[in-house]
């Protein structure tokens, strides 16, 4: 099933927020492995209760075995139709991954 989200940043720019029942990592302009990274810390330090949502410059392809090793889900979500929320806040090319913590 693929999800529209609006692209809704906090106007203090932080990198990680709270929104929509999920916790929120911005990691674009990272150079990698970086964003792969920060990821990882955030899940491996317990920081998200259920369902972290990643905003990145592309899909990391890497990424996905490392969250199948720790009991993750992960999905694309569909980027944000025209008039849903993206206009002017650099939307463009984001990919935006929803991971989510398997059930024990």
């Amino acid at each position: 099933m693929r999800v529209v989200v609006a692209c809704a940043r906090p106007e203090e720019k932080s990198p990680i927020w709270r929104a929509g029942g999920a916790v929120h990592i911005d990691v674009r302009g990272l150079d990698p492995p970086e964003p792969m990274i920060a990821i990882l810390r955030m899940i491996d330090a317990d920081e998200v209760d259920a369902v972290l949502i990643a905003h990145l410059d592309r899909e990391p392809i890497f990424l996905y075995p490392e969250l199948d090793a720790r009991g993750w889900t992960h999905e694309i979500l569909s980027p944000p139709r025209e008039g849903q929320g993206c206009e002017g806040q650099g939307c463009e090319g984001e990919v935006k991954l929803r991971l989510a913590r398997l059930a024990a």
